[in-house]
């Protein structure tokens, strides 16, 4: 399925775009400016000029072609605006307005018809009662919140709100997204759809869902266990409680259902669940890294308890600490301290150095045992160490093995560390700042490692 024309449309026409700062249809029209690869025409009945941009009255009076429309009118408008759309030949719409089928059944009739009115001129819709899309990868953010970090993690969410607080989560935490998508009501395109579209593409390397509902259950387990052999897939389902689902049901007006079901479908597709927004973050992440072929982790560390601590995160998740050949044990017991722990996990001690991990990352990853390496960091502030040396020394020693074992890192010293996980982050290493979320990231590669098939050890 190609869905281009909502995340890499030629022409994007704002229907609502406004003057006034107080509305929605200002916010969107100004993210909407810095979109690189087309051109943004502004629809205004009445004004001539939006935010300095010459405004047409009707989309039809645009002269270029347009494959995406911006619907932010009032209620009592959008039937029209999709109808100028639909003889426009525009090929998708967005339509954040509310009041549709999360009033009851007088809104779910009226969001049938739109999409009837859509269907009839081959046009397709996301939302209503949506915050919009986002497409990091072009600048591209056809919603009303702050622009979301570049990044690879696909996020469909079906709460607007919540979607927006984890953008702005991301962005607090580095976190990056290649795009975001609020699909509000789901009244046309659905969490199936997007993914079956998300699957194709190069820079979506983890989807990650937000659900309170489906409205067409079959579909979407029909269409994830193709997905889940291709890319990851992690969902974060809310609602698993009564009165959650009823929440949930008058939230988007989908029908929660039992958690039980949601949980066996899941499980049956290979769609990875995540208990928490972190837990959900933490697994979309760790998909800069290549699979493993086993579920054998390597831990090294300049602190014994952050060690331990993620030994038994590690066990939690049914994953199991690598027994290292002697022949590696030797040789780091040639160059680390006595009092060094040269076992699983491997403990250097605080005075370890970059030049220390470097040569102890090195090992690990080519030690046939171990098909994966937890890197753990307190960043010490003595003896003359810099923020970055060690991870330096980690990054040296993945370059120099590249034998496509996956490396995550878990740097733990606040702001003493934020230089050293940026430096992992921007050569494709996850730094994570607990032991239970690099636990996750591990979790989360050797699952998709079964998906795909290439899981060797089990």
């Amino acid at each position: 399925m190609n869905l281009d024309y909502f995340f890499k449309p030629r022409g994007i026409a704002i229907i609502g775009a406004s003057n006034d700062p107080m509305k929605l249809g200002y916010e969107v029209f100004k993210n909407l400016k810095k979109y690189r690869d087309g051109r943004v025409y502004p629809v205004n009945v009445k004004d001539e000029v939006v935010q300095g941009v010459k405004a047409y009255k009707n989309v039809k009076d645009i002269p270029d072609e347009v494959d995406l429309a911006i619907i932010v009118v009032p209620k009592r408008f959008v039937k029209q605006a999709i109808i100028d759309c639909g003889e426009k030949g525009v090929k998708g719409a967005v339509i954040i307005t509310a009041g549709f089928g999360e009033t009851g059944e007088e809104g779910k009739k009226e969001e049938r018809e739109l999409v009837e009115i859509a269907h009839k001129y081959g046009m397709r819709l996301i939302g209503p009662n949506c915050v919009g899309v986002m497409n990091t990868h072009n600048d591209m953010n056809a919603t009303f919140i702050m622009d979301a970090k570049k990044g690879s993690i696909a996020f469909v969410s079906q709460s607007g709100a919540l979607g927006a607080g984890i953008v702005y989560k991301t962005v607090k935490e580095g976190i990056g997204f290649s795009k975001f998508v609020s699909v509000g009501n789901m009244a046309d395109l659905d969490f199936a759809e997007l993914m079956e579209y998300l699957a194709e593409t190069g820079e979506d390397k983890a989807i990650a869902l937000y659900i309170e509902g489906l409205k067409d259950g079959r579909k979407f387990i029909e269409v994830a266990k193709k997905v889940t052999k291709k890319k990851p897939v992690i969902a974060l389902k809310a609602g698993k409680s009564e009165s959650g689902a009823r929440a949930a049901s008058s939230h988007t007006g989908s029908l929660a259902g039992s958690w039980k079901i949601y949980e066996a479908a899941f499980k049956q597709s290979g769609v990875l669940i995540a208990e928490t927004i972190d837990d959900m973050l933490s697994m979309a992440r760790a998909f800069t890294q290549p699979l493993p072929k086993g579920k054998r982790v390597a831990i090294m560390t300049n602190a014994g308890g952050p060690g331990v601590l993620t030994a038994d995160q590690i066990d939690k998740r049914g994953l199991k600490l690598a027994d290292l050949e002697e022949k590696t044990i030797e040789e780091l017991r040639s160059f680390l301290p006595p009092m060094a722990a040269v076992k699983n996990p491997v403990d250097m001690i605080a005075s370890a150095r970059g030049e220390d991990y470097y040569r102890t990352a090195k090992l690990l990853l080519q030690d046939p045992n171990v098909d994966m390496l937890i890197a753990i960091c307190v960043v010490p502030t003595f003896a003359g160490m810099t923020p970055t040396e060690h991870a330096e020394g980690v990054i040296r020693a993945v370059k120099e093995v590249n034998n496509g074992k996956p490396v995550l890192g878990l740097f733990m010293a606040g702001y003493v560390s934020e230089k050293a996980k940026e430096l992992l982050e921007e050569n494709g290493i996850p730094s994570y700042e607990r032991p239970e979320d690099v636990a996750a990231g591990a979790y989360a590669l050797v699952q998709q490692a079964k998906n795909a098939g290439v899981l060797e050890e089990e």
